[in-house]
């Protein structure tokens, strides 16, 4: 068997941008294939800290419409419901709403850096 280990430095504009990369290769890691748009409102949500009562929720989903993250509060509410039940989110309760820590966890830095291994099974 040949092994090839490509290593390589990147240098992204934002925070954001790290996150994203975090974000896609965990949802890919469980089987999840997101939209583009659907990996902005997780995004979203995870800068936005979560939420915990409706009056969070109302801003948060007042803050993806601002962005044109989607054309309804229901567009945003049903993308919010798809990945909560794929596990994506922990709803404790009502109104409550948070991105699962296996997906980004939550860290309090002014840098972020990745350090991935990627490798495939077959």
């Amino acid at each position: 068997m040949i092994v090839k280990a490509l290593s390589d430095t990147i240098l992204l504009p934002t925070r954001k941008d790290v996150l994203r990369i975090q974000l896609y290769t965990k949802l890919i890691e469980y089987g999840v294939k997101p939209f583009e748009n659907d990996i902005d409102i997780i995004l979203e949500l995870y800068l936005f800290g979560g939420y915990s009562n409706p009056e969070e929720q109302e801003k948060f989903i007042d803050l993806c419409m601002s962005k044109k993250l989607k054309k309804s509060d229901q567009s945003v509410r049903n993308t919010l419901s798809k990945y909560t039940g794929i596990g994506v989110f922990d709803k404790p309760r009502n109104s409550t709403l948070h991105l699962n820590d296996k997906y980004i966890p939550k860290v309090e830095c002014d840098k972020v850096v990745l350090m991935h291994k990627v490798s495939h099974a077959d």
